[in-house]
């Protein structure tokens, strides 16, 4: 059970409505995810962590499926329940195959591109051991033709991935309908 109340749309401030609106109208969601609607306790975290999801995934040069799959990869590693449903969910939604998400969401078994496991494998590391990063690590990336840019929207968004599944975890979030919905279509 959830240890904080989600603050439905209804009952919301002007202020936060306004931020799970756009957040569902730019991020593609059916519904407003309970992670926003919980986090509508606190109209500025709402705000400013709606912000960064949308600017971190929506923008840069790392397309959108490479972010939706890191964020996978570091909520399946971190076991968070919440954040693995909903990523997969995203995952599906942008058109990625469900062998794809099954090999990531198992530990990255399977058939993937070589330049798509080498940004998870990094992706992972970083999110649980960032200070164990190598110049050999960096490297891999650089081989696959990932810029400047592109590593540092990896590093991130391993990091939003770790502090999602926090809020998400700490908070005992449970994965939304629309994710199983997601599953079944």
């Amino acid at each position: 059970m959830p240890r904080f109340l989600k603050v439905p749309a209804r009952e919301a401030s002007p202020d936060v409505h306004k931020v799970y609106r756009n957040f569902s109208l730019k991020m593609g969601f059916p519904e407003i995810p309970s992670f926003i609607t919980t986090l509508g306790g606190s109209p500025p975290l709402a705000a400013g962590t709606a912000c960064l999801i949308e600017h971190l995934m929506l923008e840069g040069e790392l397309p959108r499926t490479t972010k939706e799959l890191i964020f996978l990869a570091v909520a399946a590693d971190r076991e968070c329940a919440y954040c693995t449903e909903a990523h997969a969910a995203a995952c599906r939604m942008l058109g990625i195959d469900d062998e794809t998400i099954e090999a990531v969401r198992h530990g990255l078994n399977g058939e993937l591109p070589e330049a798509v496991h080498e940004v998870l494998l990094f992706a992972i590391k970083c999110a649980a051991a960032p200070e164990e990063l190598t110049e050999d690590d960096f490297g891999y990336l650089r081989q696959q033709n990932l810029s400047q840019a592109q590593i540092l929207e990896v590093i991130a968004t391993s990091a939003l991935a770790v502090y999602t599944t926090i809020i998400a975890d700490s908070t005992l979030l449970e994965p939304d309908a629309m994710f199983a919905a997601a599953r079944e279509t």
